[in-house]
């Protein structure tokens, strides 16, 4: 047995007394096993002293052949143990073409596992010790870290085939402490002291490490991960072929080539299918590599159509805005717009009516993309029209839903028209769903928010909303803006808020209005966090009234009052 590192064979010498003498071991035979070339007469019986020391669990097997059955036998093993041996090198060799090519953590461990248990086989069967002519005590002292080098790369290939750090973490777990003792085991294969132990501890990691990578295979397999069914069927075999080695050994099965060679067969086996089950996950993994490139492909072409309608989509939300702000004596205009990564539906437009008096309006179209900037630039002709017809900021805004009517799809527009006259003084102002208007004087410190009830525009072809004239003082200023400065959000969530706003409008009164543009963007920007990013389109129009403003009275002789809910 190549377990045995001591093998000595005394033959009885007849006489008294009884004494024994060392066979001599020019009549040994090097084979994998001690084998003596022994002769007897028929009619003689010879007793023969066998001792044998190991550190080793030894089976000792003893058979006596004649040298035609020897020869036989050894032609046999010799045959058996070079397919076992030449599977095992060319699987190597091959695996190790295909790591080199492909560069998987897969195949790496697979050929770790494949070299050490190569190595563990060769002191097992004491080819290493034959072939190879190193001391078999030295072959001996190999196998426990080869062994344990096996287990620790076998279930760390079972760990990286089966993605359980990515899947299972508790399964993952389980295997990783399957790894300690192996690795615990190689530190300690260093020390003899601990040799038996090790030697112990082999006969029953191996068993148990199996079970825990089948029981993986099995949980993977139920998840519905394919190459799983070769690596499980491979690692079946492996265990029932070990069964029939054990039970040979126990004496429950009787000792032929079959049961023999059990554990070397069901190796075999076990490590075929594997590079089936490699072959079938690296297949997998380039059909998986395959539809993500699809994937991203498709995704890629999608992304250049997105970012082409949002390009002409900006190109037309620009392209309807006034090319040029207005001049009107005694107002100052300030104007920004910004629009959203997704490109809203902002937009702004004015008429001047001559003899200090201007019309300012703003609306909000629901909605990105094309889409939006069309109605937009509907909106922009039908202003263009109806501003022409009427003067009256309520009258404008229901011919301007009227004429759009059937025509906003599945989008609705807030709006806000209002027509400053310096004459007298006032502003006629008219909502349809528009955010409220601001009205500052730094130098008196008034701040009043002036909200006027209204229906948004695409709900009803006869819109319900009111009308009010706000009288206006020398140097007012007059804050109109889209909801995308107040619903900005923050990451946590919150939104930027009217007070907030306000606070801002309040504190920096006495700047003029393009300081003032610029500090509300800058101050927006940094609340949502998005960079140079917006959620929504953000709008935002100012008018500082320099110029004298008279107030004056209507034909009935009562001045003009506001009498709409204002707050500060």
């Amino acid at each position: 047995n190549p377990a045995s590192e001591e093998f000595k064979l005394y033959k009885k010498i007849s006489g008294f007394p009884i004494r024994y003498e060392e066979v001599e071991k020019e009549r040994s035979v090097r084979y994998f096993h001690p084998v003596y070339r022994l002769a007897a007469l028929n009619s003689n019986t010879e007793e023969y002293l066998i001792k044998v020391s190991t550190r080793r669990s030894l089976i000792l097997n003893l058979k006596a052949w004649t040298v035609y059955e020897f020869l036989e036998n050894v032609q046999i093993q010799n045959i058996l143990f070079g397919l076992f041996f030449g599977a095992i090198l060319v699987m190597l060799v091959y695996n190790g073409f295909v790591l080199f090519t492909v560069r998987e953590a897969g195949y790496l461990f697979y050929v770790l596992y494949l070299l050490f248990f190569s190595l563990w086989q060769l002191s097992v069967t004491g080819v290493g010790v034959h072939y190879l002519y190193f001391p078999l005590k030295l072959w001996n002292d190999l196998l426990v870290p080869f062994a344990y080098l096996a287990i620790v790369f076998s279930v760390q290939f079972t760990r990286s085939f089966l993605h359980t750090d990515r899947n299972t973490k508790i399964l993952d777990i389980i295997l990783i402490l399957f790894m300690i003792p192996g690795i615990v085991g190689v530190l300690l294969s260093v020390f003899p002291i601990f040799y038996f132990w090790n030697m112990q501890a082999l006969t029953l990691l191996p068993i148990f490490t199996s079970f825990a990578v089948i029981y993986a295979g099995i949980v993977r397999y139920r998840q519905g991960y394919r190459p799983s069914r070769f690596f499980l069927l491979a690692w079946s075999v492996l265990v029932v072929f070990i069964m029939v080695t054990v039970l040979r050994n126990l004496s429950f099965l009787p000792s032929n080539l079959f049961t023999n060679w059990g554990s070397l067969i069901g190796s075999l086996f076990e490590m075929t299918l594997l590079s089936f089950a490699l072959a079938d996950r690296f297949k997998s993994l380039q059909a998986e590599s395959l539809q993500t490139s699809i994937d991203a492909y498709e995704n890629q072409i999608k992304l250049s159509e997105i970012e082409q309608e949002l390009k002409i989509a900006r190109e037309l939300q620009e392209s309807i805005l006034p090319d040029k702000l207005p001049k009107v004596e005694g107002i100052e205009l300030s104007v920004r717009m910004e629009c959203a990564s997704s490109v809203g539906g902002d937009f702004y437009d004015f008429h001047d009516y001559g003899n200090g008096k201007l019309g300012i309006f703003i609306s909000d179209v629901s909605g990105h993309g094309i889409p939006a900037a069309i109605i937009a630039s509907m909106v922009k002709l039908a202003f263009s029209i109806e501003v022409r017809k009427s003067s009256e900021p309520a009258d404008v805004l229901k011919n301007i839903n009227r004429a759009l009517m059937g025509k906003y799809g599945k989008h609705f527009i807030t709006a806000a028209y209002l027509v400053i006259d310096m004459e007298k003084g006032v502003v006629v102002y008219s909502n349809a769903g528009h955010p409220p208007i601001a009205i500052l004087n730094h130098s008196r410190g008034e701040f009043r928010e002036i909200f006027l009830p209204g229906w948004i525009m695409g709900l009803d072809g006869n819109l319900k909303n009111g009308q009010m004239i706000i009288p206006i003082k020398s140097d007012d200023r007059i804050v109109l803006f889209t909801d995308g400065v107040t619903e900005a959000r923050n990451k946590f969530g919150q939104l930027f808020g009217y007070q907030r706003f306000y606070e801002l409008l309040k504190a920096n009164s006495g700047a003029t209005g393009k300081i003032l543009n610029q500090l509300v963007f800058d101050t927006v920007k940094g609340w949502s966090g998005r960079g140079d990013q917006f959620e929504d389109d953000i709008t935002l129009m100012i008018l500082d009234l320099n110029g004298s403003v008279q107030r004056r009275e209507n034909s009935s002789g009562l001045s003009f009052r506001e009498t709409t809910k204002t707050g500060g």
